[in-house]
Formats: C-alpha cells, sequence, structure tokens
C-alpha cells in the first residue's frame, strides 16, 4: 500500500488498516520506523469524518516541530497548539498539547473533548517518566470513552501488559502492532584512544576488576577529539554527539570550532538564515550570538536546555536543513523530534542521575543510538561509543548490545489538584479510579500491593489536610479549593497566597517574583547566579512554610518545597524592563530563566483568569504583559516563519 508517494512496511499497513476500523492500538517501534506516517493517518482519517483529533507529546519542542509540520500539511485553519507558554487557534479540529493540557481538559469535564476521535500519544514510555508520567495514566484512566487512543513507543517488553491494562480501564480492544526491524540497520563500535576499535571480548581483556584501579582510570578521561576526527574521516556525517551534561556538550563544541565543515555556498546559506532568525527572535542583542554564529558557520553546534529557546530553534532549523554536520547535545535531542543524523557518538556510557553515575539503560541507548540512520539516505547508522577499557564493564556493555528494554513501570502518583477534582466529584468512589493504576495491574487483573496501600494511606492524609486547610469542606470544594482544582501545577501554594491576601501586598512587578519562587527547584539553582537583593517585605514565605509544617503534621511525606528565590532577581530585573543583555549578567543559564519566566507567565494567566477578585485579575494580567517580551514571548516565537 501507498501513503503519500510512500510503499508503507507490513507493521504501518496493519495500524491503516486498524484506524480505518476506528480500533484504539499501541503501535511499537524502533526509533526512525515511520511512526509518525500512522499518527497522520489517524488524523486525516478524524478530519474526514468531520472529527477532531489531538496530538500530545512530552516535550516543548516535539510539539513545536509537530506544529509546523502539521500546518503546512493539513493547512493553517485547520492545526492549534495549545502548550503552556503557547495557545494558538485552540478550536481548531487538530490540537497540538501538551499531555498535562489534555488532562486538565478531562479534569475539567471540558466541552472542547466533545467529537474527538483520535487522541495520539507520542513516546507512550514517557508514562515511565518519575517527574510527568502519572500525567498519562491519569489521561488513560479517566478520558471519556468514546475517545480512541493511538500510542506510539519505542519497543518495549511489557507492551502486551500494558496494551491488557488500557483495555480493562478504556472498556474496549486495543488492536497491539510491534516492529522490530530497523529500516536502517546499526553497525556499533566501541573507541578507546589508546586502544583503537575494541569489541566487547577486547575490553574484556583490559577490564580491571578492582574498583579503585578503575577509578584512577577514570580520572583521566578522554577528549573527544580523536574519535571525532576518526568519524568525520570516515565521512559519516551528520554526527550526533550525546554528552551528558551542559558544560560538556559545550566544551565539546569549543575543541571543534576550528574545523570547516561546510562550503562556501553552504556557509552563504547559513549566514542568510541565522540573519533572518536573528531579526524574527528580536536576538541582535544576545551576548553569545558572535561567538554561536562561528561555530554555526563552521558547521558545528552545541543544544541543550540551559540555551535560549529561540538559539536552540535556530540549532534545529540550521540541522534540519543539512547545515550542521557535528552537533553536541544531551539525550533530549532523541527524543521524538525527526533529526536523524549517519552517526551517533556517545561521549561516555555513564551518566550522573542526580545520586552517582550509573550506566545507561538500554531502552536510553536504543533511543538514542536509533538517530543514526536516515531512511532513504544511509545504508547503514553508526554508533561509536568512547569508552575507557579499563573501567568499563563489558557485561554492560553486552546488555545494552544484546539486552531488552527496560519495562516500562508505573509511576502513578496523585496529585492535589487530581485528588481535589475527582474526591468533590466522586467522594470516596475516587479510591476505585485511583486503583486502576497500571501499579496495580499484574496478569490481567487489578490486584492491590503493599506499595500502592502505602499510597493510598497518602492520598487519605492528603485529603485530610485539604480538609483541615479549608480547601474542601468534607468531600466538597471550598472558594479556595476551586481555584486550586483549577490552577493545576503549584495549586495550592498559589490558591493560599490568594487566600491570605499576599498578593495584595505586592507591587505588580514584585507578583511575578513570588510566583517565580514556588517554581524554582533548588536543583536548577545554579550556584553561580548572583546572591538576590530582592528580600519581599512581607509573609509569602511564612504563609507557605506554614501551610508545608500542616501537611508535615498531616504524616505527608513528599510535602509542598519552600519558596526558592534564586532566581529572584533576574526575574525581578525582567519585569522592571531590562534587555537580555542585561539578563545575561545575572549569571543563570539563560535557558533555565526562560523556563521559569514563561512558566511563571503560565501560573499567572491562570490565576488572572480563575480569581474572583477584578482588582487583583487585572494587576495579574498587567505583570504578565511585563514579563511576556521578547525571547521570553514563546508565541511570538512560534509564530514567525
Amino acid at each position: 500500500m501507498n501513503y503519500r508517494n510512500m510503499q508503507l512496511d507490513p507493521f504501518q499497513e496493519q495500524a491503516v488498516s486498524a484506524i480505518e476500523q476506528g480500533e484504539s492500538l499501541i503501535v511499537a517501534a524502533p526509533t526512525g520506523c515511520g511512526k509518525t506516517l500512522i499518527a497522520e493517518y489517524a488524523v486525516e482519517i478524524s478530519l474526514r469524518l468531520g472529527k477532531k483529533a489531538v496530538y500530545t507529546a512530552p516535550v516543548k519542542a516535539l510539539s513545536n516541530q509537530k506544529y509546523r509540520d502539521f500546518r503546512e500539511r493539513f493547512g493553517e485553519e485547520a492545526v492549534g497548539i495549545q502548550t503552556g507558554d503557547v495557545t494558538i487557534n485552540p478550536q481548531a479540529p487538530l490540537l497540538i498539547m501538551t499531555t498535562e493540557i489534555f488532562r486538565n481538559l478531562i479534569l475539567e469535564d471540558s466541552g472542547r473533548l466533545s467529537s474527538i476521535y483520535y487522541t495520539i500519544f507520542d513516546e507512550i514510555h514517557y508514562l515511565d517518566d518519575p517527574e510527568r508520567g502519572t500525567v498519562w495514566e491519569e489521561s488513560i484512566i479517566l478520558a471519556p470513552q468514546e475517545i480512541r487512543f493511538m500510542c506510539l513507543s519505542a519497543t518495549v517488553p511489557n507492551i502486551r501488559e500494558l496494551g491488557q491494562w488500557m483495555e480493562t480501564v478504556r472498556g474496549t480492544t486495543f488492536t497491539l502492532i510491534e516492529e522490530t526491524k530497523r529500516p536502517v540497520p546499526l553497525k556499533h563500535h566501541f573507541y578507546s584512544p589508546k586502544f583503537g576499535m575494541m569489541n566487547v571480548k577486547s575490553v574484556r581483556r583490559h577490564y580491571r576488576k578492582s574498583p579503585a584501579e578503575r577509578k584512577r582510570f577514570l580520572r583521566r578521561k578522554p577528549s573527544s577529539r580523536r574519535i571525532v576526527r576518526l568519524v568525520l574521516e570516515r565521512g559519516n556525517v551528520p554526527v550526533l554527539y550525546f554528552c551528558f551534561n551542559r558544560r560538556a556538550c559545550e566544551y565539546n563544541a569549543e575543541l571543534h570550532s576550528k574545523l570547516s565543515l561546510l562550503d562556501e555556498a553552504q556557509q552563504q546559506q547559513v549566514r542568510v538564515m541565522v540573519d533572518e532568525l536573528v531579526s524574527q527572535y528580536h536576538l541582535s542583542d544576545y551576548d553569545r550570538l558572535g561567538h554561536l554564529r562561528m561555530l554555526w558557520e563552521a558547521g558545528t553546534a552545541y543544544h541543550h536546555a540551559g540555551m535560549l529557546p529561540a538559539a536552540k530553534e535556530i540549532v534545529e532549523r540550521l540541522f534540519t536543513a543539512g547545515l550542521i554536520k557535528l552537533l553536541f547535545c544531551t539525550e533530549t535531542f532523541a527524543i521524538g523530534i525527526n533529526m536523524p543524523a549517519r552517526a551517533v557518538i556517545f561521549d561516555e556510557l555513564e551518566k550522573f542521575d542526580g545520586v552517582e553515575f550509573n550506566y545507561l539503560m538500554t531502552r536510553e541507548y536504543n533511543q538514542m543510538a536509533g538517530r543514526a540512520g536516515r531512511r532513504g539516505m544511509d545504508e547503514v547508522g553508526y554508533v561509536y561509543s568512547q569508552i575507557i577499557p579499563e573501567a568499563t564493564d563489558p557485561v554492560h556493555l553486552e546488555r545494552l548490545l544484546y539486552g531488552i528494554n527496560e519495562r516500562i513501570n508505573s509511576r502513578f502518583y496523585a496529585s492535589y489538584c487530581t485528588i481535589l477534582n475527582l474526591y468533590s466529584r466522586f467522594g470516596d468512589d475516587a479510591y476505585d479510579i485511583f486503583r486502576k493504576s497500571l501499579h496495580n495491574f499484574r496478569k490481567g487483573e487489578f490486584t492491590i500491593s503493599k506499595a500502592y496501600r502505602k499510597q493510598e494511606a497518602q492520598i487519605s492524609a492528603r485529603i485530610r489536610f485539604l480538609q483541615s486547610a479549608g480547601f474542601l469542606d468534607g468531600k466538597d470544594l471550598t472558594e479556595k479549593g476551586a481555584l486550586a482544582a483549577a490552577v493545576n501545577g503549584y495549586e495550592i501554594q498559589a490558591a493560599e497566597l490568594y487566600f491570605a491576601r499576599s498578593f495584595e501586598q505586592c507591587t505588580v512587578q514584585q507578583i511575578p517574583v513570588v510566583l517565580a519562587a514556588l517554581i524554582t527547584e533548588e536543583h536548577r539553582s545554579r550556584k553561580n547566579v548572583s546572591p538576590t537583593s530582592v528580600r519581599l517585605k512581607f509573609d509569602a514565605e511564612k504563609v507557605i512554610r506554614k501551610l508545608r509544617m500542616r501537611e508535615i503534621k498531616h504524616g505527608i511525606t513528599q510535602p509542598i518545597r519552600e519558596m526558592d528565590f534564586a532566581f529572584a532577581a533576574p526575574v525581578a530585573a525582567w519585569t522592571n524592563g531590562c534587555s537580555l543583555h542585561e539578563l545575561a549578567s545575572f549569571g543563570a543559564p539563560e535557558g533555565d530563566l526562560v523556563r521559569i519566566l514563561r512558566m511563571t507567565i503560565q501560573l499567572l494567566r491562570t490565576l488572572r483568569d480563575r480569581i474572583p477578585d477584578e482588582f487583583i485579575a487585572d494587576r495579574f494580567h498587567e505583570a504578565m504583559l511585563l514579563v511576556n517580551r521578547d525571547v521570553v514571548d514563546a508565541q511570538a516565537q512560534l509564530e514567525v516563519r
């Protein structure tokens, strides 16, 4: 069968036939197999039937890319987007949104969910994400019965169990389609600057059993120079070089800044494209622009979450246009974004998980390695891993090469917002919904595990806390509870501050500083941020501390965080009209700052639309206009061509 001038693979044909029957389905296939084509078919059928389709993605870059692709494919009027940062054409029949927004619409019992034919969950294995996975589960359990789901995933071993669970909670059959063969096969290599190319057998010979000896070798981490030279000499470009921290991305790009990977015509193309985008994104006073330009014109770049989002966007556009030949990036570049390369290099096979260094999961390795090999362009994709053989465990190398991907596990965790919405609607019957979690699903039925009993005890503790703190009156939402239920994300903190009248003590410019302090997470507060000179002379911190103490008194093991004013100075400066150039002087990664400012806008917008006091709502609106400008305005960035 042909679709859009492409000969479909058997697994794609199978999916198309399931869509034509109007069935829900899970499609598991390796990265780069063409799962997006199936999603497009589901969208096309939905629109042809005069119905709506929703496409959800786990990362903003993927949402933005899909928005552009789908607009080109289905026309501007047919496509809208709704993420925390951006709302464009929200009544469109095809809506791209974050899974969080989709879940919120379900909790609100929104009329906007009527006439949705297909909801596409891209990267369904994100269900296993410790922080955000619960949102996927809640959406699957709570979405109206008539919505069909199409779930796309890399291959995972418990896909059948996942399908069975979905069938049980959705009350409908799911067609399961698995493809294990990649269209472009991969060749895997291990490389040591000392010994050259190696296989598992030769690594085994050099591996030191003693931890002390391994530690000694690990201190001499090899440079990226040799492995890059080797891959470039073999002509295997473009190259994605994965590093597991931002500094390594920048440092390695720096090491290769003298390379010249583009010819004169390509360099000119880069200049024209960058000039155009710099003017569209208002980046003329961006401090790092000169330096980045120099890299880009040489055909090299780096890409990570600490970068200014507009600069990241330029890198993505250049890479798509084939003008970046060597890209140093973190693993988020491998999630869903359709930007394959000819070769992938791993800087190392271990990464820091916040506590210690661990080898990559097989699933992570396959997701990143899977970016190698471009369909229709390469016969083979090349994967190179840089190792220190004396300190690299051959058992883990074998697992990465031949092991199966790890199972998807439940990360279900009922947030305050979910509890407020469901408990006020269903009372104690809400527990029946919580029990439908994948966590409790074993061998085709629900069994309440010991671990889940603990979680249920926490939900009960949270309900008692919400009652004692005035969010619930018995099972009914109070005015404060109704505000919290509508906010979703920092919900009880924001509602508590509003009802404690803390915002009345703020100037318009101080409101974003307070909200940003709720959003800032300790591990995101970089040590090099200037110490804050913005100490607020009122009681917001006390209000939050008191709320937190009340939680602890009710036996809640994961209470809300204290307010964190690490970014107060740059947030205050931005709200007071500073330039991008001045913002950079605070020493915080621009990407982190912009992310916090955008999340602050999201919170301001939600509160503005929900609070009963018009005077305060107007001040929130004013504050939002002060923050949402220039490089922080995500909508303006997405709307430009």
